[in-house]
């Protein structure tokens, strides 16, 4: 079948962003799977059009007109299936997401229109007239985490029916070590400290990544381990730097500037050898664990203890003490203390990596791929 996938943010662009990398996983294995994927995006895409997903830098802004020019893309030639990646903030304030799917389902009613939110609302009251509308107007949407579900079911009961839960998967590949080769032979090449522990954290550095916490749980932890590190994987957006510059300010109050290591941007197997390299993954988010952080799925894929914080919406997924160990958010005295407890008995760290591994099957890329295709299955023998 022809997929449309709509996404502003498709990668490479001149900004990170999470949903475009989902997108990008998600239609190259789609075409893997035998699927014919072209990806609209807008006109800041920075790669290569050709390839086996096929590029269309399309659009500026996201108006009236470029829903009326996305209608005509639809049909020369036929696309089966229009689908389009939503967060609030996604596609600016243009009125053209308003248009798009209710404009397709007239102009192109061969085609089945599917629409993933990856968050439901956002801060502002547009938001919220914006998801109902969305949820109603496409044929059928797909709730990324489980916070989505969670929203529709509480808030739209109405509307349930017409939402699938799909999961996101990790960006981040999983690098095959050399057979045989030990942890400190792989700090050794990274140039990472060959004693003490090392902890690690990866993601995009912003508010909210419970960073503050992770510093101060350092300073705690280093009097109980005076050669532990922290590895910091991750870029910093243009708009983030100067908060960048405090969390350095308090790495220097704490006195544990010379235990962090900042990596910077990395590529994804970069970032996978500096993860196998630790010894614990630490991800302290501030608004709670959520199976819609890839940075978690990246650590729970890797195979290494994940130390997260309790999530706000209860996870069938995520079960503490076994695949994951969570302690309270913005508490750095609980955080310390389950990392020095972790790494005092290193069988439960071996045996909680090991059902993380495990946990990771289930949010990879062929088995999101094959779910959202028989979506569309569905949808089309509609």
């Amino acid at each position: 079948m022809r997929v449309l996938m709509v996404c502003p943010s498709y990668p490479p662009q001149d900004a990170t962003c999470g949903v475009g990398d989902y997108t990008r996983c998600l239609a190259e294995e789609l075409v893997r799977q035998g699927e014919d994927v072209v990806v609209l995006t807008s006109d800041r895409y920075r790669g290569s059009t050709e390839g086996p997903v096929r590029i269309m830098p399309t659009f500026r802004r996201w108006t009236w007109g470029a829903a009326m020019r996305l209608a005509k893309l639809s049909t020369s030639p036929r696309a089966d299936v229009i689908h389009f990646q939503y967060t609030p903030e996604l596609y600016g304030r243009g009125m053209g997401m308003v248009l798009a799917p209710l404009l397709l389902r007239i102009q192109a009613r061969h085609a089945a229109v599917v629409v993933t939110f990856h968050t439901l609302i956002g801060g502002g009251f547009r938001s919220k007239l914006m998801a109902p509308y969305l949820l109603a107007a496409a044929h059928h949407s797909i709730a990324a985490n489980e916070e989505v579900t969670a929203l529709i079911h509480h808030r739209l009961p109405m509307l349930r029916r017409r939402v699938s839960e799909i999961p996101i998967g990790a960006n981040i590949p999983v690098v095959s070590v050399t057979p045989g080769a030990s942890k400190d032979t792989l700090r050794a090449s990274l140039k990472l400290p060959l004693k003490g522990p090392i902890m690690v954290h990866f993601g995009l550095i912003y508010p909210g990544k419970g960073l503050e916490t992770l510093l101060e749980a350092l300073a705690s932890i280093r009097r109980v381990h005076p050669e532990a590190r922290l590895v910091v994987v991750g870029d910093t957006r243009a708009e983030n730097r100067l908060y960048r510059e405090t969390l350095l300010d308090l790495a220097a109050r704490l006195d544990v500037t010379p235990a962090i290591i900042w990596t910077g941007s990395r590529t994804g197997e970069e970032v996978s050898r500096f993860l196998q390299a630790a010894d614990i993954f630490v991800v302290p988010y501030d608004g709670g664990v959520s199976i819609r952080r890839g940075s978690l799925l990246a650590g729970l894929a890797q195979g290494l203890p994940v130390v997260s914080t309790y999530p706000v919406v209860p996870s069938a997924y995520l079960r503490d003490g076994d695949n994951i160990s969570l302690v309270p958010a913005r508490n750095s005295h609980a955080l310390a203390e389950r990392i020095v407890s972790l790494l005092a008995q290193p069988d439960d760290a071996l045996c909680l990596g090991k059902a993380a591994a495990a946990l990771a099957e289930r949010f990879t890329w062929p088995v999101i791929a094959r779910e959202t295709r028989d979506l569309y299955d569905r949808l089309l023998r509609r």
